[in-house]
């Protein structure tokens, strides 16, 4: 009777196989973030192609004669924001000429400053600092009081003004000051003020005093001015009072007029803007990005964005309309492909907007800080952003449209929190946090200036979120102390949530954010406070970067409750054994997601639990198991497992984090299944990995196999048993489990997410195959 079950499970297993490969010829549309590669790659070949060897671009038009170095300043941008190296040498070609332009007109020198920024060689570091010095020396200024800045010295004693030369001088200013140059703390508050009042009543900006009218180029442009100025003007706003409390937390002098912006923004917000298209659209990127907002009102700004590009872009790889500075293509080409690129930098952090009013952004500038941190020392100088994720007012009914949220906040690894007062969240983002978490998201908090009305509340909140996963003092050994750098053990009160394989929340009742406010890394105690912000970040994330912004991440929909599962449909089974059997309890759930979604297989979602000497064994061709600790099977569990195996079950395990101790405990389990044979190296060759099995042959994965230490590409090592000519076990001494959860940590050994789902698969393939 079981040969008669087993057999019949096979063969409807292979039947449903059978349908695979015409299922996966339904092709789908490319998704948005891979049209958005292509664009940007042909975008710069437009440009390479239009500099034809001579160092710079203003000789392909005539248009750009009255602006020398203007178009190739603005190219040269586009390119090394969109991943030209600087070193290449279309780069130093067109380096080489830009250091022959004169300073004369405000939109070139601001241009120039930007590129030399960027490359960041230290030749240019005297003309960043000039360039600098020339701006400042042609504000307008009238009693005092900045007025802005017009063209520059082309018209001598002309003291017209606009916003748009305006802007693009404090672009220069701002990137200079990056690049090292000295700028006093005068010139940012002159700019602060003169944004804050030419704001109109309606809270929109002009063009001109002789244009009245408002517009969203010139809004937008307001409104990043308010925010560089503002940062700048930021360093020692705070001050740290002995009891963790600081001054002025909270306080910004253009926090109003920003919000008054950012609401004028989302009320006029479009894309498609007659003759100032694609200035308008590199306004809006830089808006959202600079404010962290991922929508204006109802918008997400970078999707309308990027629908709106991929789709205007001509066969050649530029972007041109029919009038205006749309017209001309080497103009329009920069700013879309300036829109794309940065636009597309991967969230590290999605800040969660919370409760009513602004307490959840007492510091402002935390998490840019933070993050800017993270990319210089943790990953290396990769570009990274953050963004403000605001749910209070989105309604979603529904838990299909509470998933909907949940798949767009992981693409951000991290979501941070925190505020002075009991954080008041609505139901939508109690559900929202908690998928997020069961998903592979991480969750950082801290009370803002040691508050207890926040301490309260946030530990209130995860006891309700995660009833049976206490907050617990984070003890010397846990490796958030030294993920990144070291941190003396205890130097901060940190606590954190244990949920399967690793800590995914993390909580300070003192304070952090007003450390990373000031931005300050020189005082021992800022310095450790950004040491352990990338720590958490290193542990949180595994070391691997999230991917470019609009990668569609896999969010599982769990089958309804009760569901009754059609006969043929491939059920799991996780063995049970004494010794921590399931630290990652969503692994198999989610390897199932992945196949149900990639390869159309007819799968449960649910998987059932089983002891090795359990009667219903018979019931489950694929078994999986996991652990980290020592075990021990009965001989009636190793009988009857191995009659399992013998009857055409495949078994499929891998040591969490690769523990030693279930490593040993397996190998001990095989020996006493198959006393005559031993774990064998299951070679590249085999049909395991194969085209034919998977798709496309599995050759590499990325793994971590020494502590310290990052993913390398490697050979993929998988170890077996073959019953006949099949491998009855598959058994991998790296992690599998903890990676399909997406909570591998800095001190696992073992596969990061895309690897374990290839491993997975290839062995779920290969046993409804042989």
């Amino acid at each position: 009777m079981c040969c008669k079950l087993v057999r019949v499970s096979v063969v409807a297993a292979l039947a449903l196989l059978t349908l695979v490969p015409l299922r996966a010829a339904e092709k789908s549309k490319e998704p948005l973030v891979e049209r958005v590669r292509k664009a940007i790659d042909a975008g710069v070949r437009y440009l390479r192609d239009q500099e034809k060897g001579t160092g710079n671009w203003e000789a392909v038009d005539k248009s750009s004669v009255g602006m020398p170095g203007g178009w190739s300043s603005l190219a040269m941008l586009a390119m090394l924001n969109a991943g030209v190296r600087p070193d290449d040498p279309i780069i130093e070609r067109g380096l080489k000429y830009l250091r022959t332009v004169e300073r004369r007109q405000t939109y070139v020198v601001s241009l120039q400053t930007m590129v030399f920024a960027e490359t960041g060689r230290n030749e240019d570091r005297q003309r960043i600092q000039a360039n600098v010095d020339w701006l400042i020396a042609g504000m307008v200024r009238e009693n005092g009081r900045c007025k802005g800045w017009g063209y520059g010295n082309t018209i001598p004693n002309n003291h017209m003004t606009d916003n748009s030369n305006t802007q693009y001088a404090l672009l220069g200013l701002h990137a200079g000051r990056q690049a090292g140059a000295k700028i006093e703390r005068e010139v940012w508050q002159a700019i602060q003020d003169y944004y804050v009042e030419t704001q109109r009543p309606d809270h929109g900006w002009i063009y001109n005093s002789a244009m009245q009218e408002r517009t969203l180029t010139m809004t937008t442009a307001g409104l990043c001015g308010l925010l560089i100025s503002g940062m700048e003007l930021n360093a020692g706003r705070e001050v740290l009072r002995p009891d963790g409390t600081a001054t002025n937390c909270g306080v910004y002098a253009e926090n109003k007029p920003a919000t008054d912006a950012l609401g004028w923004i989302a009320g006029k917000f479009q894309v498609n803007l007659r003759r100032h298209t694609y200035y308008n659209l590199y306004g809006i990127e830089r808006a959202g990005r600079l404010s962290g907002q991922r929508f204006f009102g109802k918008y997400d700004w970078y999707r309308e964005g990027c629908e709106f590009l991929v789709g205007a872009q001509r066969e050649d790889g530029s972007w041109q309309e029919t009038d205006g500075r749309d017209g001309w293509p080497i103009i329009s080409t920069s700013f879309a492909l300036l829109f794309l690129s940065k636009g597309r930098t991967p969230i590290l952090i999605s800040k969660l907007a919370h409760g009513p009013g602004e307490d959840w952004n007492n510091d402002r500038n935390d998490a840019r800080n933070l993050v800017e941190y993270a990319s210089k020392e943790v990953f290396r100088k990769l570009p990274l952003a953050w963004q403000i994720f605001d749910t209070r007012r989105i309604e979603a009914p529904t838990d299909e449209a509470v998933l909907g949220l949940v798949g767009d906040l992981l693409q951000s690894p991290i979501v941070y929190f925190n505020g002075h007062k009991d954080p008041r969240l609505t139901g939508v983002q109690k559900k929202l946090l908690q998928q997020y978490v069961e998903q592979g998201g991480f969750i950082l908090a801290e009370a803002c200036c040691g508050q207890r009305e926040f301490d309260q509340g946030f530990r209130a909140l995860m006891r309700e979120l995660f009833p049976d996963n206490p907050l617990k003092k984070l003890g010397p050994e846990h490796p958030i102390w030294r993920a990144h750098a070291a941190v003396p053990p205890g130097s901060f009160a940190l606590e954190g949530i244990d949920l399967g394989c690793k800590t995914v929340v993390i909580y300070s009742p003192q304070d952090l954010s007003c450390l990373w406010e000031a931005n300050q890394v020189q005082g021992e105690r800022a310095l450790l406070a950004f040491r352990l912000g990338g720590n958490i970040i290193a542990y949180a994330t595994g070391m691997e970067p999230p991917k470019a912004r609009g990668t569609q991440v896999e969010v599982i929909h769990e089958d309804a409750e009760g569901k009754e599962i059609p006969r043929g449909f491939l059920k799991v089974a996780q063995l049970r054994h004494d010794g921590d059997w399931h630290p990652a309890p969503n692994a198999m759930r989610t390897l199932m997601d992945h196949l149900r979604k990639s390869a159309q297989l007819d799968v449960t979602l649910q998987t059932k639990a089983v002891y090795a000497n359990d009667p219903d064994l018979v019931d489950f061709k694929f078994l999986y198991m996991h652990g980290r600790a020592n075990f021990v099977f009965s001989p009636e569990a190793v009988k009857n497992l191995r009659t399992q195996l013998e009857m055409g079950g495949l078994l499929f395990a891998d040591a969490c984090c690769g523990q030693k101790a279930f490593d040993t405990s397996f190998r001990d389990l095989v020996s006493q299944l198959f006393p005559d044979r031993k774990l064998e190296p299951i070679p590249l060759t085999d049909d395991l990995y194969s085209k034919e099995v998977n798709g496309s042959a599995v050759t590499t994965v990325r793994c971590r196999t020494t502590v310290p230490g990052d993913f390398r590409e490697l050979a993929p090592y998988l170890e077996g048993i073959k019953v006949g000519n099949r491998w009855a076990i598959i058994y991998s001494k790296y992690d599998i489990g903890c990676a399909l959860e997406k909570h591998q940590s800095t001190d696992c050994l073992g596969h990061d997410h895309d690897s374990a789902l290839r491993l997975g698969s290839a062995a779920v393939l290969y046993a409804l195959k042989r």
